[in-house]
């Protein structure tokens, strides 16, 4: 009896797991925005470009939004170059600003060398939300790392080197990395920058917009 019961568990859970896919098949993996509602009366859209010349990043983008109160909200931003915007809900018809902006790094790692750095510099983004209205700021985000500087030696060519080889290879890796900081600084590079919203840029962003779910349930705005 015992054994029959297993059985039947068993092959339930694999129709589940078969129904799951098909539907994934079926429906793909879409971005969605919530529908307007009670909770969801605007719908805040931050344009974002994402240069990722890493594997994964290593930080978040955490952003403070204060009312006409001063009261703060947050929103965190997970740098994604397959998606041209980032969205936030909940925000209560208003007029709204965005006034600081950080890069998080995410556990055992660092922006630089700091935990969490802030961009400076930048004019802090006004905004004006309105009820039953998805609001498109006028400004972009632009998340960006620089590229690693890494040996080329595979880890067999590292375990065959003897003592003094490994010390010329670390050495060499890390007058690469001090170059590679200099020449960042002359340039002023900043893991987030804040620009104009470019008429490129825009058509990809209102080209994505449409393949979202529940976008056309909302008016779209600018800001």
């Amino acid at each position: 009896m015992s054994s029959n019961l297993n059985t039947y568990k068993i092959a339930q859970k694999n129709i589940v797991n078969i129904i799951i896919i098909t539907c994934f098949l079926v429906t793909g993996c879409s971005l969605a925005v919530p529908e307007p509602d009670e909770n969801n009366q605007t719908l805040l859209i931050l344009p974002v470009e994402t240069i990722q010349k890493l594997k994964k990043f290593i930080y978040t983008v955490n952003l403070t939004i204060e009312d006409s109160n001063n009261e703060k909200v947050f929103h965190r931003i997970e740098p994604n170059p397959d998606t041209h915007f980032s969205y936030k809900s909940k925000l209560k018809p208003g007029k709204y600003k965005i006034t600081e902006l950080h890069a998080v790094a995410n556990p055992g790692f660092r922006v630089g060398k700091k935990k969490k750095q802030r961009l400076r510099d930048w004019n802090v983004i006004e905004l004006n939300l309105e009820k039953g209205k998805a609001t498109i700021v006028n400004k972009k985000l632009l998340i960006q790392q620089p590229e690693s500087i890494r040996s080329k030696k595979s880890r067999i060519e590292w375990q065959k080197m003897n003592k003094g080889e490994r010390a010329h290879e670390k050495a060499k890796r890390k007058q690469k990395r001090n170059e590679r900081n200099k020449k960042l600084r002359a340039e002023r590079f900043r893991n987030i920058e804040v620009h104009d919203l470019d008429d490129n840029f825009k058509a990809k962003l209102m080209e994505e917009l449409n393949e979202v779910e529940n976008i056309e349930k909302w008016e779209i705005a600018e800001n």
